[in-house]
C-alpha cells in the first residue's frame, strides 16, 4: 500500500494511485473485519439474546460504503486528467503494479478459502480481488505508456479500476442488506424444505414458516406445523426429526418450531372443533 502510494506520486498515476487508495480501504476493511469477528464471538446475554452475530453484517455494510467513497474520487479525478492529460512514468508505473499484483495474488489465495463461508471475510476477498485487477489494469496501462507514449491510459485504466470497485461494492452492499431485511437465505430453496418437512411422518401440514439470517453463516427458522401424534411421547419425535431435517439438510442453526393438534383430531376430541385450524 505504501509503495503504490509512493510510487503513484512519483510516476503521477491516477491508476496507480487509485490502487493505492482502495487498499487503504482494503486495510480499514480488514482490520474492521477483525474487530466484526471478534465482537460477534462475544456470548449472549439477556439484553441481547443472539449476542453480536449481526455486527458482522454492519461491518460488510460499512464496508461497501466506504468503496463507493472511493469509486466517486477515481471517477472525478479521472475525469480531470482526461480533460488535461499529464505526463506519466510508464516505468515506474508498471514495476509498482507488477510488485502489487504478486501481492494481491498470495491475499487473494489465503482469503479464498474461508470466503463462501463468511459474508464479511468475503467482502475482505471482493477486496483483495478487485486490488488484483486493478494491479493487472496498472501493469497494462504502463506497458502502453512506456511503448506507445499513451498516457491518457493511465486516467482510462484507472476508472476501469473504479467502476470495478462500484462493482463489487454494489454486490457486497446488496448481500448485507438482503440478511438486515431478514431475508431467505439465497442458498436456501424454501418450497424444498417446506416439502421435505411435510414428508415426516406425523407432519400434517407446514405454515407460518420463515428462514432468515442473524448473519452470514448462522441461519434462523421459525414455523407452526400441524401433527397427527397424540402423545407427547410421539410430539417429541416429530419435534426432533424437524430439528435434524433443518439443521442437517438445510444447515439451519436455530430452529424453533410451534407443533400444533390436527383438525380431525381436535374435533375426535371434542376440543373447539368448529374454530377450524389456526
Amino acid at each position: 500500500m505504501f509503495i503504490e502510494v509512493m510510487g503513484g506520486v512519483l510516476a503521477n498515476s491516477l491508476a496507480l494511485l487509485a490502487d493505492a487508495v482502495h487498499m487503504v480501504t482494503d486495510a480499514a476493511s480488514l482490520a474492521l473485519a477483525l474487530v466484526a469477528i471478534w465482537v460477534a464471538g462475544k456470548p449472549p446475554s439477556a439484553k441481547r439474546t443472539f449476542g453480536f452475530y449481526r455486527t458482522e453484517v454492519l461491518a460488510a455494510l460499512l464496508n461497501a460504503l466506504f468503496l463507493w467513497g472511493v469509486a466517486a474520487w477515481v471517477f472525478y479525478e479521472a475525469y480531470q486528467r482526461l480533460q488535461n492529460p499529464p505526463e506519466v512514468r510508464g516505468l515506474i508505473m508498471m514495476s509498482v503494479g507488477a510488485a502489487g499484483l504478486l501481492v494481491n495474488i498470495a491475499a487473494a489465495w489465503v482469503l479464498l478459502r474461508s470466503a463462501g463461508r463468511s459474508l464479511n471475510v468475503r467482502g475482505a476477498f471482493i477486496h483483495v480481488l478487485g486490488d488484483l485487477l486493478g494491479s493487472i489494469g496498472v501493469v497494462v496501462g504502463g506497458v502502453l505508456v512506456i511503448t506507445l507514449g499513451w498516457t491518457l491510459a493511465d486516467p482510462i485504466f484507472g476508472a476501469a479500476i473504479g467502476l470495478l470497485v462500484l462493482v463489487s461494492s454494489t454486490r457486497l452492499l446488496w448481500d448485507a442488506m438482503h440478511v438486515l431485511m431478514e431475508g431467505t437465505p439465497s442458498q436456501l430453496n424454501l418450497d424444498h424444505l417446506c416439502r421435505r418437512m411435510e414428508q415426516l411422518e406425523g407432519v400434517i401440514g407446514v405454515h407460518d414458516l420463515h428462514v432468515w439470517s442473524l448473519t452470514s453463516d448462522y441461519h434462523v427458522l421459525s414455523a407452526h406445523v400441524t401433527t397427527s401424534a397424540s402423545s407427547l411421547e410421539k410430539r417429541d419425535h416429530v419435534l426432533g426429526r424437524l430439528r435434524k431435517v433443518a439443521a442437517t439438510e438445510f444447515n439451519i442453526d436455530h430452529v424453533t418450531v410451534q407443533l400444533e393438534t390436527s383438525p380431525l383430531e381436535c374435533e375426535e376430541n371434542h376440543h373447539v372443533s368448529h374454530l377450524g385450524p389456526a
